[in-house]
């Protein structure tokens, strides 16, 4: 299997990527955990919307400090070098973006999106494709289907129960969620069945092992603790890392099988009380949180090896592509496995009810009448997972504006469209705003507008299996996207709540900052800068400026940001999201807890709308490269502190990329006032249209500097060396990863060499910069 492995150790060991992991997050002020739900934290996960910050707060202390934590929080951004408060007046374009979206249409076109379940790869999928490409199209746009066939699982059947052992014991899993009585999508008996994608068909038997989140550490505990693992079927939780890579870590150490089902003390009704939910600790559908019979479908593939589809590795899935033998693939795992419901989990920790070991950190959750023993369970279990594997078509709509001075250069807005079921929050709510933004981009275009720079607005498919559209989109064009891609806009689930988060490459901060800071709260009426900023310091570390979170994986810049090396960004507004990828992510969840008049969603779209056409329009590409080099200094730092050893090389090329950035800065200063001088309609003279043309030449590829083509040991179709997801943990962010695996394996010459590597990448990003 490709990829370091965390193998089973003694118990006087200890991962080191964990360790460097919860360093890094305890320097950062962040919670180290990586739970399924809800509100966005930092890290951009799939979704990083979905992770919950538990606060104490009082909600009527944080709402009385809003403004004069937003005041605080303006002075302190005065205060940021280089950043200036004093934002130029709108355009009368940019003026349109904010006023043309409108909730209504957008509550509209989630209607259409949310009609039918869209799994990707369907006729229902097709239809949505099509449905897509013609509302563009109306819109006066050029929009066309790309369609690529990459390998996709359809679930056919499945089972699982205790079989033998105490009568009282033997249970068969219901396997189905509940009809909803008010909720009339939940009574389609055509409902995509519970399962995973990308999991490995076949039947396995065992007694079943209790491992709490799944992480490599828990395995390791259970070991250490003297549990049997071999042959055994392994009970995890979501929460902690992503699925698939629980389903891996199983699979390492010996289990047959693998089940993982949501607690309810994770994205469940428990412990939802007071700031920042802002629905009542409920399950669906008298509140917004899992009910007992709601599971969580989603991809299985081990997405910090691997992205895309798993039989074309590197290249494009189109329909003649030579395709590698599934067994070779490092993405999939080679035992089945099924998620589960707390109803039908609970059986299960009842039969392990004082057999085995309990650990101590975080292994209890939220179920009465049991205390999460590991068992093994006295009786054998059954688990099938019966799935079909096929070769299929899959359809990206691509929509392209043309730029007029700068048409080489592309901003590029994405989202995906497939859904588990009907994708409510996850993807529709990002679905309807994109179509939303593309109409006001119509209107736009009618009033004579067109952008300096070609925009091209994505809606990807096959997303939930493994990112696998926007992945083949990116090889099948990556000779393009290096020469001409500039920004990478993602959003996915757009909308779930109130509460605004951005995770970004540094070099966008201060753009978005800016756009932010321009857009209204519906709710409060301030920024939403200002209620940004404020949610930070209520449940985070407090901060001069909002945080914007590093990104990691679970999304589609992953491709872009980590294949190619092109500036990144992700947008949502976060809530009390406890219906992901069940049944219960529909139209009826969005209007009753998620947003119920839709100007979240409006809102969203104003973000989106005026920061493409900030990084569209602009004279100067709105990048600062200086922001991105003091960042770097920062994770060098908590990198030796950590470690207790220094990295000689790539400190000092992160000390030069600094002083570089410093001095590019000074001279972007002296051209932008020189660009003030001379209005929108004015021809530049030639010698300052060559300097305007270099500087943004440089600011395009500066991100793709941090590109090291020999990419990470073990995963290399991750090539940035400064972030990749978290080898163990999928969903989160980690810096300088190719260093991280090596500490992990213990492999100082592996580390040493990752260092070399990394200080060459940022040295040929400021080489970027010194051409300027």
């Amino acid at each position: 299997m490709s990829g370091h492995i965390a193998l089973p150790v003694s118990n006087n060991e200890r991962s080191g990527f964990q360790s460097i992991r919860d360093w890094f997050n305890k320097k950062k002020g962040k919670d180290n955990t990586e739970n399924t739900p809800l509100l966005g934290g930092n890290s951009t996960s799939r979704k990083s919307t979905r992770k919950i910050i538990t606060v104490t707060v009082a909600t009527v202390v944080v709402l009385g400090a809003l403004g004069a934590a937003s005041c605080l929080i303006h002075k302190c951004h005065q205060g940021h070098e280089g950043y200036s408060p004093k934002y130029p007046p709108l355009t009368e374009t940019e003026k349109l973006v904010l006023e043309l979206p409108s909730n209504d249409i957008i509550r509209g076109y989630l209607k259409t999106y949310t009609s039918e379940a869209h799994l990707a790869g369907t006729d229902s999928d097709k239809r949505q494709a099509e449905w897509t490409r013609d509302q563009f199209q109306s819109f006066g746009l050029n929009s066309t289907i790309e369609t690529y066939w990459p390998l996709l699982n359809y679930p056919i059947s499945h089972r699982f129960g205790i079989v033998t052992g105490p009568e009282n014991l033997r249970y068969e899993a219901k396997l189905t969620e509940d009809v909803v009585d008010e909720d009339e999508t939940s009574k389609n008996p055509d409902n995509i069945p519970l399962f995973h994608g990308y999991s490995k068909n076949g039947t396995v038997t065992g007694r079943v092992v209790y491992a709490n989140y799944g992480r490599v550490e828990d395995f390791q505990f259970l070991k250490d603790s003297g549990i049997e693992l071999n042959g055994t079927i392994a009970l995890v939780r979501y929460g902690g890392s992503f699925r698939g890579l629980k389903v891996r870590a199983a699979e390492v150490f010996g289990c047959v099988g693998a089940l993982i089902y949501s607690d309810p003390i994770d994205d469940g009704p428990l412990n939802k009380e007071g700031f920042p939910y802002t629905n009542p600790a409920k399950a669906y559908p008298e509140g917004p949180w899992r009910s007992k019979s709601s599971a969580q479908r989603g991809s299985v593939q081990f997405l910090s090896l691997i992205t895309g589809d798993p039989l074309t590795p590197g290249y494009a899935a189109t329909e003649d592509a030579v395709r590698i033998d599934p067994e070779d693939s490092p993405g999939l795992t080679k035992i089945p496995s099924l998620p589960l419901s707390y109803e039908d989990a609970l059986p299960i920790l009842k039969a392990t009810q004082g057999h085995g070991v309990r650990g101590d950190k975080d292994w209890s959750g939220g179920l009465e009448d049991v205390d999460y023993f590991s068992g093994p369970t006295e009786g054998e279990a059954i688990l099938t997972n019966h799935i079909e594997n096929k070769i299929t078509p899959i359809w990206n709509v691509i929509t392209r504006i043309e730029g007029t001075e700068e048409s080489n250069k592309a901003i590029v807005l994405g989202n995906h469209r497939d859904a588990w079921v009907y994708g409510a929050v996850d993807p529709s709510s990002g679905s309807a705003a994109m179509m939303e933004l593309g109409r006001v981009f119509g209107k736009l275009l009618e009033t004579g507008w067109r952008p300096r720079r070609t925009i091209i607005l994505a809606s990807w498919d096959a997303e939930e299996y493994g990112l696998v559209g926007s992945t083949e989109w990116v090889e099948d064009h990556k000779e393009w996207l290096d020469k001409e891609g500039a920004v990478y806009i993602n959003v996915d689930t757009a909308v779930s709540g109130p509460h605004f988060s951005a995770s970004a490459s540094p070099s966008l901060n201060r753009v978005i900052y800016d756009v932010t800071s321009r857009v209204s709260d519906p709710k409060t009426g301030k920024s939403i800068y200002e209620t940004w900023g404020a949610l930070t310091n209520a449940t985070e570390q407090p901060s001069e400026l909002p945080a914007v979170g590093k990104l990691g994986s679970g999304s589609d810049f992953v491709a872009f940001l980590d294949h190619v090396g092109i500036s990144s960004v992700n947008l949502a507004f976060g809530g009390d999201y406890g219906v992901y990828h069940s049944n219960y992510d529909s139209f009826h969840w969005m209007e009753k807890f998620g947003d119920p008049d839709f100007t979240y969603h409006q809102t969203l779209v104003k973000i989106w709308g005026l920061l493409t056409l900030r990084l569209a329009d602009d004279l100067l590409l709105p990048l600062y490269p200086g922001d991105y080099a003091n960042e770097l200094s920062n994770y060098v730092q908590i990198l030796s502190e950590y470690s207790g050893r220094k990295f000689p090389q790539l400190e000092q090329a992160v000390n030069k990329l600094q002083i570089t950035a410093n001095k590019f800065e000074k001279r972007r200063q002296r051209l932008e006032s020189h660009l003030a001088e001379y209005s929108g309609e004015d021809v530049l003279p030639s010698k300052l249209q060559e300097r305007l043309e270099t500087a943004n030449k440089r600011l395009s590829y500066f991100e793709r500097g941090f590109i090291d083509q020999e990419g990470i040991q073990g995963r290399e179709w991750f090539k940035h060396v400064v972030y990749a997801p978290g080898l163990w943990t999928g969903y989160s962010s980690q810096v300088f990863p190719a260093i991280a695996d090596g500490i992990d394996a213990g492999d100082d010459k592996q580390a040493q060499h990752a260092e070399e590597r990394a200080a060459l990448s940022i040295n040929h990003a400021r080489e970027w910069l010194k051409k300027y």
